[in-house]
Parts: structure tokens; sequence; C-alpha cells
């Protein structure tokens, strides 16, 4: 299943900046809640929305599963790192900050989770689309609670906030597409055309419903 997301988004790195607008908004939401400072790891990069947000006092690296979306993060910053969330090629404590936004919930939380949490020295920020997302698509979103308990002890602030998606119609499904998010663990088989479309005209207002939390360290 990895090699398919890698593949997915790899695709999709030339066109993702212009349909993904929810995970901008997304991202400039996260850098504002952690504020970071020093060295900062953009886990799960994409093409480097989060590393963009940051400010002077950061130095970024982009980690991502995805070769095509390191490409166009290399051009913008220095550190791009082909890797892995749920083993993280680094020494423990490596980062002052590990920020995550739309990547977490491609993973095995309890592996990802547990390697920002031995990585990061000084503070952890995520963003993740959770339960209750795009309705009617059946997409095996994880439960807040699945998330915050494994901060437990740690957690400064957190709070769900829904973020639109601008699209609708056949608009919807290229925004799956050229996002490279169009893959659904949960559907084995592909869907014809008509069960596209009477899946898109079932959703009336699809919008991500975000958890964003922020954990400080020892």
């Amino acid at each position: 299943m990895k090699g398919a997301y890698s593949l997915r988004f790899s695709r999709s790195a030339d066109t993702y900046e212009k349909w993904a607008v929810p995970q901008r908004e997304s991202a400039l939401e996260l850098v504002n809640l952690v504020k970071p400072e020093g060295l900062v790891l953009d886990l799960g990069c994409g093409t480097g929305f989060v590393s963009s947000f940051l400010s002077e006092d950061c130095r970024p690296f982009g980690l991502d599963i995805s070769e095509g979306m390191l490409r166009v993060y290399s051009l913008r910053f220095e550190g791009a790192i082909l890797g892995d969330a749920e083993s993280l090629p680094f020494k423990d404590r490596s980062f002052d900050y590990i920020l995550s936004n739309f990547s977490l919930h491609w993973t095995d939380l309890s592996r990802s989770i547990s390697e920002v949490l031995r990585v990061a020295r000084r503070g952890v920020g995520v963003s993740l689309p959770v339960y209750g997302s795009l309705k009617g698509l059946d997409f095996p979103f994880p439960r807040e609670e699945e998330i915050l308990d494994r901060f437990e002890g740690s957690l400064v602030k957190s709070y769900v906030k829904e973020i639109q998606i601008p699209f609708s119609g056949w608009d919807l499904v290229r925004f799956f597409h050229h996002t490279g998010s169009s893959l659904n663990p949960k559907r084995k088989k592909i869907l014809s055309r008509r069960s596209v479309e009477n899946l898109i005209n079932s959703i009336e207002r699809p919008t991500f419903r975000m958890l964003f939390l922020y954990a400080r360290l020892g």
C-alpha cells in the first residue's frame, strides 16, 4: 500500500499546488498555532506548504515518501529527504520541532506518532482530517481521541475545525486525482463512472474535519 501511496502522490506533484486549497489553508493554521523555531522537520512535506509558512527563525527539512513531491520541494528548500514516517531515519531528539500537515492519516498512527515523539526535541504540531470528514466516501479517517491519547501529558492545545473543499461534482473528483489522495484503502474495486457520479452527487458540502494539535515536549 505504501508503494501505491508514493506513486499516486508522485504523479500529482506538478498539479498538487493548484488543487490543494484546503491543504494550504491547514498548513498556515498549523504554523500559526505552533510558531516553531530552530530546526524543523516538515513531515509528509509534499511540495512544501508548511515549510513555506515558517518564519526566518526556522531551518526547514522536508521528509516525504514520494520522490515526485520531494523533487518539487527540493527546488525551494535545501533539505529534502526520502523516508517513511513510521521509521524516521534520524537519531532521537534530532529536530527542535516536527510539524505534519495532512499526512499522518495515511500512516499507522501507533508507529508514526511514536517516531515523531522520539525525534522531536521541543514540540510537535499536527493537523490531519479525522472521522466525520467527507461523509459518504467511507474513507477510514482516524477518530480524534485515537490521536489525542497518544499525546497525553504533553498537549498544549487541540481543537477541531471544518475546512471546506471548494470543489464539487467532477471537479471534486479532479481534486482527489490532482492531489494524489484518490486512493481509499477500504475500497478494493475500481468504481464505474456511474458509481463515481452517484457518489459525488451525494456529497452536498465536501469538508475536512481537521484536528489541530500542539504538544510541548520536555
